[in-house]
């Protein structure tokens, strides 16, 4: 939950400045460029900054050893037990080893298709449909304020979809996120044409597109995706306790391939076949959480 957190509290400080300090340019001239430039730059510092020292909260130190007892029994892995005087090269290989073991698990394959369907969501919502309201819309502030009404609404329902974990049975969570998802598709279905993908285009739609239907679209995509991403981290951290580097490893992999094979297919194909795609794969991630294919007992 933490880790999907700070990445839509990025979204929403980003599309704050975006909003207010880009949205009515209609040219991006050097000065900008550069101002821009020199921001993402100290961003980068200080986040390789955190990346290298890091921090841990000591308030959770006491709980830990209960905590990992119980996460590593339901782990895919047992507890792994090396010898700190081993060399390097049989490091590599016992981790080489390891990952190998480890990925061809059935589970993981199962985890692979629930973190497929996350990346897909964050490509379509990052960039195809951004590109249909800019095709269809005239005014570019509503590209930001979208954005930053998505990010806004996930902070939000983070907190929200932990409590409702909390007293509903995590089958019917998972059904309500697919029923939620299934209607921001279908809106967009209804709101925009085909080709809105490639450009702007005079194909007629079921609904006229409005102001309010584009953020309502943005709220749905946001509270399911959402409650999606937290169920993904959740298999993560109980899949991979005994090695959790290998789960969070395969995490960003999968969502950094899974989003490029998006972003490159999105200029081939039209709006209906991708969300085609975004129900099938939806309705596999949901099969797979539903039907505890993992056997988590969740």
């Amino acid at each position: 939950k933490q880790w999907y957190q700070r990445r839509v509290r990025g979204m929403v400080i980003g599309n704050t400045a975006d909003y207010f300090y880009l949205g009515n340019l209609t040219k991006i001239d050097t000065h900008t460029r550069i101002c821009i430039y020199l921001v993402c730059c100290i961003l980068v510092v200080l986040a390789a900054a955190v990346a290298a020292f890091g921090y841990r909260d000591l308030n959770t130190l006491e709980d830990e050893d209960g905590i990992e007892d119980l996460l590593c029994s339901k782990s895919i892995q047992g507890r792994p037990v090396r010898d700190e005087n081993t060399s390097v090269w049989l490091k590599v290989k016992h981790n080489l080893n390891l990952y190998k073991v480890t990925l061809l698990r059935k589970e993981v394959g199962y985890l692979l298709i629930v973190l497929f369907y996350n990346s897909f969501v964050l490509a379509f919502y990052t960039m195809t449909y951004q590109t249909c309201i800019g095709h269809v819309f005239k005014d570019r502030n509503l590209i930001p304020l979208m954005s930053l009404i998505f990010g806004t609404t996930a902070v939000i329902a983070c907190p929200l979809c932990e409590r409702i974990a909390a007293y509903l049975d995590n089958k019917i969570a998972a059904l309500s996120f697919y029923i939620l998802a299934i209607i921001a598709y279908y809106l967009v279905f209804l709101t925009f044409p085909s080709a809105a993908t490639y450009g702007e285009s005079d194909d007629p739609t079921s609904i006229k597109p409005t102001k309010g239907l584009i953020l309502l679209i943005a709220v749905l995509l946001a509270i399911t995706d959402t409650g999606f991403n937290i169920q993904a981290n959740s298999l993560i951290c109980l899949l991979f306790q005994a090695e959790s580097e290998i789960g969070f490893m395969l995490l960003n992999s999968v969502m950094s391939v899974g989003t490029a094979t998006v972003f490159f297919l999105c200029s081939y194909m039209s709006l209906y076949i991708l969300l085609a795609l975004l129900i099938l794969f939806c309705t596999l991630a949901t099969l797979c959480i539903i039907l505890d294919v993992f056997k988590l007992g969740l």
